[in-house]
């Protein structure tokens, strides 16, 4: 199954992957504006945290952030290097109640098939309390498969690419209103983001 090989992956690759993305100043932006529209003290949930580079960034924000990933390794990062909640978690199935202020989902949601990102949003869309917001981002491109290295080892990921069509229609599903839409360029790809509302 794609999400095990690619959770397998993570967990060989995580200390590299901590290295490689310490700099997080390419989301100062995003970071912001979704902060801005979050209650000083919100709880968030940031889906797909890897490291917990985010969560620990928005902990400092003054949100009570939880960090919530499928990989043990890449948790085990986190609580030594940005003490806080973590939790081991599919974003298909989110082990969260209702009444969360904010999901933040940096580059996550593209490791899914277009059906099962379709079930985490509306599955965002349950744990959301109304008003309450989200933040994600995706590689645009055609199509899905899989990348054969990964920070310098010989282990697969897959990846789903997005337009700003199919990516809107599955926000329209899920029940969420976009709020915000922008393109995030880096020298390699072009990142579709979202902030949407409940």
């Amino acid at each position: 199954m794609s999400t095990e090989e690619t959770i397998a992956t993570y967990n060989r690759i995580a200390a590299d992957f901590a290295k490689h993305h310490q700099d997080r100043s390419v989301l100062a932006t995003a970071l912001a504006r979704f902060v801005a529209l979050v209650p000083h003290n919100g709880l968030v949930a940031d889906v797909g945290c890897g490291p917990g580079f985010d969560s620990s960034a928005l902990r400092q924000q003054g949100m009570r952030a939880i960090g919530l990933d499928l990989s043990w390794r890449m948790l085990q990062i986190g609580r030594s290097l940005y003490p806080g909640e973590y939790v081991q978690a599919d974003m298909r199935r989110l082990p969260v109640g209702s009444g969360v202020d904010g999901i933040w989902c940096s580059a996550a949601l593209l490791h899914l098939s277009s059906e099962d990102a379709l079930l985490a949003l509306k599955g965002f869309h349950r744990v959301l309390r109304r008003g309450g917001v989200l933040y994600f981002s995706l590689k645009e491109g055609q199509g899905s498969g899989w990348s054969q290295e990964s920070y310098g080892h010989q282990a697969r990921r897959f990846f789903t690419y997005w337009q700003d069509e199919s990516l809107d229609l599955a926000l329209q599903q899920s029940g969420l209103a976009i709020r915000e839409r922008w393109v995030s360029e880096t020298p390699e790809v072009r990142w579709l983001c979202r902030l949407a509302q409940k």
